[in-house]
């Protein structure tokens, strides 16, 4: 058959059977080929969506009546009837739509025609030279100053500057098939914003109180799985402000920025790393525990705000039975989900934490012990005997550690209420929230923190020495 014969059906047919065949074939550098192969063709399907979805809004308009099209199929907007039609969600057709109706051009019912808010845009995406995100963000940055600058000569000249910047290249990629482009999507949408600026340098301040308005963090609603969920929105200020604090945290290198470091320094790293077991911990786990560190620094500030004239406290309810056994869960005020004990051993070490001790009746046994946080006096010899986190290869400092206690501060073996210094260990929050489940265990030995390994790491389990104490002998750890 030939091409200009082929109906959108063929095509779509003859496509699948391409797709099938690159999956079964293709593999390395032929897949980057493939994917730029891929998106020149998706270009002209998404142009022919948009165009197709502004086509329907036109003729679906209200002063077409029952006339209009959405109404004479049975459907109350153009953004449903789309939808129904095809098979994509509503959000998706309404997008679709947005971009239309500004690249929409058509002919006046005198046959002169009306060109498009944004014809170079227009006419780069049906010729498949843009795809639709550049579209979209030329549109969607140049229509936000046009409240205030009204259409002009410099607003067109934006647009082209724009499209030709989307199109520009740089020669000829890696895999030798395609031209580079000089801006990926997101670098145009970089300069769109300062093009922006350029064109409504006084927008900025009503843009912004735009954006300060919107700004929010929900209260966590429960779910019935017990995790809690919310959602934030943060202006460009509140976001370089977070971003700064939680990068703070998790920077390898805030953990001593003073001190050099040297090629042996590497080595004995890489030794060590080999000790540790690693991080799996995902992208949003650990800037998860960044802002929970932030959070517990704060709160732990004397500078903090104070609830009847107490500084932040989490109630922990735990029965005795569960406690002295070691199996069980405790309770935490505020969630309807219970915690683990190990999660409940983890707070007693170091948490500013009132664990609420019950019979098995009900009746409370204990409310906490003044003397189970560690001193600030005890704090500073920990700072110099560990140096910070005594995990093998961690190089968190001091003042982001926590005060661990070895054997537990609840303990048939230890005297109840002990809070010594040899029975401390600094761990940093990630060591000290996997310390109690993990397969690597702490020990004292002659005053000393020290790690066993698994038996899969080490058979015979040796002790390592731990910390990061430099003031001692550099010969022997």
């Amino acid at each position: 058959m030939e091409l200009q014969d082929a109906t959108l059906g063929d095509i779509a047919e003859r496509l699948r059977e391409l797709l099938s065949s690159d999956r079964n074939h293709a593999s390395g550098d032929e897949l980057l080929r493939r994917a730029h192969d891929w998106e020149v063709a998706g270009r002209a399907t998404d142009a022919a969506r948009i165009w197709v979805a502004a086509e329907i809004e036109n003729e679906s308009r209200r002063e077409l009546d029952t006339s209009g099209l959405s109404y004479r199929h049975g459907f109350a907007s153009a953004k449903k009837l789309i939808a129904t039609a095809a098979n994509v969600s509503e959000r998706t057709a309404g997008s679709r739509m947005a971009l239309g109706r500004q690249l929409r051009s058509a002919l006046s019912i005198t046959g002169l025609p009306v060109p498009s808010n944004f014809p170079a845009v227009e006419s780069a995406l049906h010729d498949g030279q843009i795809g639709v995100d550049a579209a979209a963000i030329i549109c969607r940055t140049l229509t936000e100053v046009l409240p205030r600058t009204r259409w002009s000569e410099a607003v067109d000249e934006a647009e082209r500057h724009l499209v030709h910047a989307a199109t520009a290249t740089i020669g000829e990629t890696g895999t030798g098939t395609a031209e580079a482009l000089r801006y990926t999507v997101d670098e145009l949408g970089r300069l769109a914003t300062r093009i922006r600026e350029h064109l409504d340098p006084d927008g900025a301040e009503p843009r912004d109180a735009v954006k300060q308005a919107l700004r929010g963090f929900s209260h966590p609603k429960v779910g019935a799985d017990g995790m809690a969920r919310g959602k934030y929105a943060l202006p460009p200020l509140q976001l370089g402000v977070f971003l700064a604090a939680v990068d703070s945290i998790l920077s390898p290198r805030t953990a001593d920025p003073e001190k050099p470091r040297s090629e042996s320094d590497e080595s004995d790293s890489d030794e060590d790393a080999q000790d540790v077991p690693p991080d799996l911990r995902t992208s949003e786990q650990k800037l998860l525990d960044a802002v929970m560190t932030l959070i517990e620094m704060a709160a732990a500030s004397p500078a903090a705000s104070r609830l009847n004239g107490a500084a932040p406290t989490v109630n922990v309810h735990v029965t005795l039975k569960d406690l002295e056994e070691g199996r069980g869960v405790g309770w935490i005020d505020g969630s309807s989900e219970p915690v683990p004990l190990s999660t409940v051993n983890m707070l007693q070490c170091d948490a500013d934490t009132i664990v609420t001790l019950f019979a098995n009746n009900g009746q409370v046994l204990n409310q906490g012990k003044t003397q189970r946080l560690a001193t600030r006096k005890q704090r500073r010899a920990l700072a110099a005997r560990d140096g910070g986190c005594v995990i093998p290869g961690c190089t968190v400092p001091p003042s982001r550690c926590q005060a661990h206690h070895v054997i537990p501060w609840v303990s048939i073996t230890f005297a109840a209420g002990r809070t010594d210094i040899d029975n401390l260990a600094l761990l940093c929050p990630f060591h000290h929230a996997t310390i109690h489940t993990s397969a690597w265990t702490l020990e004292m030995i002659r005053g000393k923190p020290h790690v066993r390994p698994p038996d899969w790491n080490d058979p015979k389990r040796t002790p390592i020495p731990a910390g990061q104490q430099r003031a001692g002998r550099p010969y022997f750890r």
